[in-house]
C-alpha cells in the first residue's frame, strides 16, 4: 500500500499542488477580482434599483439579445454583472452598482483566472475540456492517496501532535507531511469528494444520456424542478419588459418566507435571467443569492416577463440525490462562508497543498544518494565513469524531480505575484491588457521552471524561494505607488481588501523568505 501513496502522488503532485493553490486562492476569488479591478467600498443600493439600472442599461445596449444574464453582487464584489446572449455566445459587462454606467477600471483578468485555472489548467477555449478530464484524474488519484495514506500511516492521532523540525532532512519532512495530513483529513476528503461531484457529468454521463434521450434539458428539469422554457404564443410581439424591482422583492420573501423547512431568512437574489427580452413571450427566471444558502439549491422562481406573474415555483424540488449534490456543491464553493469560516476553509487548503508540497520534497529528499560528493556534473560523470547506466538514470529521474518540485512548489506562488505585479505595472488603457496579465503568469512560471532545471540542489531551492520572496515583496509596494493609495485612509475607510490583500502578500514574502533562510541553513546537513 505504500508503493501506492508514494507512487500516485508523485505521478500527478506537481498538477494537483496547481489544482489544490489555486483553489484555496479562489476562496477570496471576488476579493481578488476587486482588489485587480480597483474598486473600493461602496453602499450597495437595494436589489430593486441594480435591477431596474441593469435593465435599462441592457435595453439601451442589447435589445437584440435573445437572452439577458443579471447577476446582482453579493456585497464581497461591488459591481452589477450583465450579459447579452445572442447566438455566436454570450457578451459580458460589468456596471457601477451605483450609477449603473459601465465600470470605468482596467480590463483584467480578476480572480478568475485563477478560478477557472483550478478546474481547467489552461485558459484556452479548446484545452478546457482536456483540462476538466485531467483535474478529474487528479482528483480520483487524490483520494487514492487520502485513503491509502491513512492505512500506511498507522500511528495517526500520534502522528497529530509529532514534528521534529530539527532532526534529519527525511524525518523533519516526514512529520510535516503526516502531521498537515491528520490535522485537516476531514477537510480533505470533503473537499476531493466534492470536487469530483461538481464534474461527475463530465466523467460518467452515460446514466444520464441513457435516462434523458432527448437531452439534459429534462435531467436538468427534474433536478431543479423547473422544466424548459416553452413559447406559447403563435405570434410574439414587441412588449416592455415589467419592472424587476417589484419581481426581485417577490422572489426574495418567497425564498426567505417563515414555513421553509430550513429555516434560513434573509435570502437575496443572486441571478436574473431574461429570455426573450423586449417581446410578449419574455420569461423571468430567478436564483437566491449563493452566498445566502449552503446548499447551492437553485430554488427557481419563473415569471412572466411583461406581468410580472408567478408562473413557476420549484421551491423545494428534488429529491434526496439533488439535494446532496447541491450541498456538496455548495461545500466545495464556499460561497456561503463569512468571514471568520472563510479563513479556515483557506488555511485548510493551504495544509492541502503543504501536504502535496512535503510529499513531492520528501520523495526527493528520501531517494537523494547519500555517497558521494554533491552537484550535478561531479555526479554524472561519476555515473558515466563507472558505466552504471542504471544508477544514472536513477540520478536524472532525481534531479527531474527535483526540477520540478522547484519549478512548481515555487514556480507556481511566483507566478500569482508576478500576474498581480502585471496588473499594476500594465497600463490601464493598453489593448489585449487581461491577456498580457495571463501571459504575465505563464512567464514567470516558465522561468522558475527555467531556474529549476539549470540548479535542483539547494542553491537553486535558495535562489527561486528568493525571488519569489521578492516577487510577493513587490506587491504591496507597488500597489501603493502606482494607485497612490493611502494606507492610514485606507484603514479609516474600511477597505478591508486593501488591507487584506497587503498582509498577505507580505506574509508570503516573509514565509517564502524564512523558507530561504531555513534551506540555506541547512545545506550540508543529512
Amino acid at each position: 500500500m505504500s508503493w501506492l501513496h508514494t507512487w500516485a502522488g508523485l505521478a500527478v503532485g506537481w498538477l494537483l499542488f496547481a489544482i489544490f493553490l489555486t483553489g484555496t486562492a479562489c476562496y477570496f476569488r471576488p476579493d481578488i477580482s476587486t482588489w485587480m479591478h480597483r474598486l473600493r467600498p461602496v453602499d450597495l443600493p437595494d436589489q430593486a434599483a441594480q435591477a431596474r439600472m441593469a435593465a435599462s442599461w441592457l435595453t439601451d445596449e442589447a435589445s437584440d439579445a435573445v437572452r439577458w444574464l443579471i447577476d446582482l453582487p453579493d456585497g464581497r464584489e461591488p459591481v452589477l454583472k450583465v450579459a447579452a446572449g445572442r447566438p455566436h455566445g454570450f457578451v459580458a459587462s460589468r456596471l457601477d452598482p451605483e450609477t449603473g454606467a459601465p465600470e470605468t477600471g482596467p480590463d483584467t483578468v480578476g480572480g478568475d483566472f485563477l478560478f477557472y485555472f483550478h478546474f481547467t489548467l489552461i485558459m484556452s477555449d479548446w484545452g478546457r475540456t482536456l483540462g476538466r478530464y485531467l483535474t478529474g484524474i487528479c482528483a480520483m488519484i487524490m483520494g487514492v492517496a487520502i485513503v491509502t495514506g491513512v492505512i500506511v500511516h498507522k500511528r495517526i492521532f500520534k502522528d497529530a501532535f509529532t514534528f521534529r523540525p530539527r532532526a534529519a532532512a527525511q524525518r523533519a519532512w516526514l512529520d510535516g507531511h503526516n502531521l498537515l495530513g491528520v490535522m485537516s483529513l476531514p477537510f480533505h476528503l470533503m473537499i476531493t469528494w466534492s470536487g469530483l461531484v461538481t464534474l461527475m457529468l463530465l466523467y460518467m454521463p452515460w446514466a444520464v444520456d441513457a435516462a434523458y434521450p432527448a437531452g439534459r434539458a429534462g435531467y436538468a428539469a427534474d433536478l431543479d424542478g423547473i422544466g424548459p422554457a416553452v413559447v406559447t404564443a403563435s405570434i410574439i410581439q414587441p412588449a416592455p419588459l415589467t419592472d424587476l424591482g417589484p419581481v426581485i422583492g417577490q422572489a426574495a420573501a418567497m425564498w426567505s418566507a417563515p414555513d421553509r423547512p430550513d429555516g434560513i431568512g434573509g435570502i437575496r437574489g443572486g441571478r436574473i435571467a431574461v429570455d426573450r427580452p423586449g417581446t410578449t413571450a419574455a420569461r423571468l427566471t430567478l436564483t437566491p443569492q449563493d452566498a445566502d444558502q449552503l446548499a447551492r439549491r437553485p430554488e427557481t422562481l419563473v415569471f412572466d416577463g411583461v406581468t410580472g406573474r408567478l408562473i413557476a415555483d420549484g421551491r423545494g424540488q428534488g429529491g434526496a440525490a439533488a439535494a446532496t449534490y447541491h450541498t456538496l456543491y455548495g461545500l466545495h464553493l464556499a460561497r456561503f462562508a463569512g468571514l471568520p469560516l472563510r479563513w479556515l476553509f483557506f488555511l485548510s487548503g493551504l495544509a492541502g497543498t503543504a501536504i502535496i508540497a512535503t510529499g513531492l520534497v520528501l520523495w526527493s529528499v528520501k531517494r537523494r544518494p547519500k555517497s558521494g560528493a554533491p552537484g550535478r556534473a561531479r555526479e554524472w560523470g561519476r555515473a558515466r565513469e563507472w558505466g552504471r547506466a542504471r544508477e544514472w538514470g536513477r540520478s536524472r529521474g532525481h534531479r527531474l524531480v527535483d526540477a520540478l518540485n522547484i519549478g512548481c512548489l515555487v514556480g507556481l506562488p511566483a507566478a500569482i505575484a508576478g500576474q498581480f505585479l502585471a496588473n499594476r505595472l500594465l497600463p490601464a488603457a493598453l489593448d489585449e491588457r487581461a491577456a498580457l496579465e495571463a501571459a504575465a503568469f505563464y512567464l514567470v512560471w516558465l522561468a522558475m521552471l527555467g531556474l529549476g532545471a539549470l540548479r535542483s540542489d539547494g542553491t537553486g531551492w535558495v535562489r527561486a524561494l528568493a525571488v519569489a520572496a521578492l516577487l510577493w515583496a513587490a506587491v504591496p509596494l507597488l500597489d501603493v505607488l502606482v494607485t497612490g493609495r493611502d494606507p492610514w485612509r485606507a484603514v479609516l475607510a474600511g477597505d478591508r481588501v486593501f488591507w487584506g490583500m497587503q498582509l498577505a502578500a507580505l506574509c508570503m514574502a516573509l514565509g517564502l523568505g524564512r523558507l530561504a533562510m531555513i534551506v540555506q541553513a541547512r545545506r550540508g546537513r543529512p
